[in-house]
């Protein structure tokens, strides 16, 4: 008899839901070759459900199955219930969301799904979109780049790796404790009346940061979380100026003084003692780096109060979590122009 050995352990294939609308379905297909390329499997219910089997069971055993959930996002697929049920289930199973929009369209009737999530763009370059997919799915670059030694050292060892990196983009973007960059007026959204007028004080405010939780990775070692946290927490310049023209007329440098950061900003109100808008950034020197995030929150004269999601993206990896944030009129008059 000859002594073959012990039988190698092959590693689980990940394994990516396709959820789409059906108008989509060519698309879904060559999404779902692209992601074998990187050894993904792709699962697409009209190719995937074997004859016989109850459609509705067969979603529901193969999103508990799936690593990730990745959402073909379109006009159709915003309004399709099939595609609310198939993330509702995801986010029931934990399922890591990642939506790529394939066109240029608001979410609406998934926008309460979509919010704290991390976007791709089909239309700005597939192999884009796809690595940001497998790079979101192994925690690490895609397979096949030269870094991909990185992805196998466990997750919060990779954090830290590139910890330095995140918190020196995330402390830029939160320059003292406001957020945007303005990008000309057409940035602003949410109609007329979408900011109140002279809703603050003038003067100099103080802010303080909170990270509430490290939504992913979701194992990180204690150490490195709490090194993440004190980075960000722990603001050298916690004070900033707000002038007479902007607290009369609140835009988007309320968030960045000095437009400090490489930001937009979108669905920006302030109004009624309440505060909400869309945060996008770039990564300079990361051609694939972006950073997004939410802010709700509300105001009076002489405070705010911000719960925020930040969803950072380098080519090293992801990192999402939830901070919050506390803004106090210290004293005036105004200053700078």
């Amino acid at each position: 008899m000859t002594d073959a050995g012990p039988t190698p352990i092959v590693p689980k294939r990940l394994s990516a839901f396709i959820s789409h609308h059906s108008s989509q379905v060519a698309t879904a297909r060559r999404l779902k070759a692209m992601l074998a390329d990187h050894g993904i499997d792709g699962w697409l219910a009209p190719d995937d459900i074997a004859a016989g089997t109850a459609f509705d069971q067969a979603i529901v055993d193969q999103i508990a199955r799936s690593d990730a959930i990745v959402l073909l996002f379109s006009a159709e697929s915003d309004q399709s219930r099939h595609v609310k049920r198939e993330l509702m289930l995801g986010e029931d199973g934990r399922k890591p969301i990642l939506p790529v929009r394939l066109e240029d369209v608001p979410a609406q009737g998934l926008a309460y799904w979509l919010t704290d999530y991390q976007w791709s763009d089909w239309f700005a370059g597939e192999e884009q979109a796809v690595n940001r997919i497998v790079a979101a799915m192994t925690d690490g670059p895609a397979p096949g780049s030269p870094a991909v030694a990185a992805k196998t050292r466990p997750a919060s060892r990779n954090l830290a790796l590139w910890l330095g990196l995140a918190v020196t983009v995330v402390i830029a973007a939160l320059a003292g404790g406001f957020w945007w960059q303005s990008r000309g007026s057409d940035a602003m959204a949410g109609g007329e009346g979408a900011v109140a007028d002279n809703p603050i004080e003038p003067g100099i405010w103080t802010s303080k940061r909170e990270v509430v939780k490290i939504l992913f990775p979701e194992e990180i070692a204690p150490e490195y979380e709490k090194q993440f946290k004190a980075l960000l927490e722990n603001d050298p310049d916690p004070e900033d100026c707000i002038s007479e023209k902007i607290a009369a007329r609140p835009d988007v440098e309320l968030f960045d003084p000095g437009h400090q950061s490489s930001c937009t900003i979108g669905s920006f109100k302030m109004n009624g003692g309440r505060i909400s808008g869309y945060l996008n950034c770039k990564i300079a020197g990361d051609p694939n780096g972006n950073l997004q995030a939410t802010i709700r929150g509300t105001y009076t004269r002489t405070s705010m109060e911000f719960d925020n999601v930040v969803t950072m993206q380098t080519s090293q990896g992801m990192v999402r979590f939830r901070s919050h944030e506390t803004q106090k009129w210290l004293r005036g008059p105004a200053c700078g122009a």
